[in-house]
């Protein structure tokens, strides 16, 4: 197999994923604005982000975890969770999702 690179720029999420021959993984890339949020929700696996730019809280269950550019994050399956941004620049991140995350909000 040949290596696949791509750049965000342009392209959907998953940016990389199963199209590209991704055997076990996904990798996303997502920007929340000044003030802006992920969904608050819940699914029944792990994933994992990666803070590239900005800052904010993780709320996981109830409780608010500081994160910032450089954090390396685990959120648990099975808890209810959402990415806020409480900076003044994009909060970005690059979040990696089992396969079969493939198609679930």
């Amino acid at each position: 197999m040949e290596p696949v690179i791509k750049n965000v720029e342009g392209k959907r999420n998953p940016v990389l994923g199963p199209d590209d021959g991704v055997p076990n993984y996904v990798m996303l890339w997502v920007q929340h604005p000044p003030g802006g949020t992920s969904a608050q929700h819940v699914h029944p696996w792990e994933h994992q982000a990666y803070i590239v730019e900005g800052e904010g809280v993780l709320w996981v269950a109830g409780t608010e975890y500081p994160i910032k550019a450089g954090d390396a994050v685990l959120v648990p399956p099975d808890v209810e969770h959402q990415f806020r941004n409480t900076g003044e620049v994009t909060l970005s991140r690059v979040t990696v999702n089992p396969l079969s995350s493939v198609g679930h909000e």
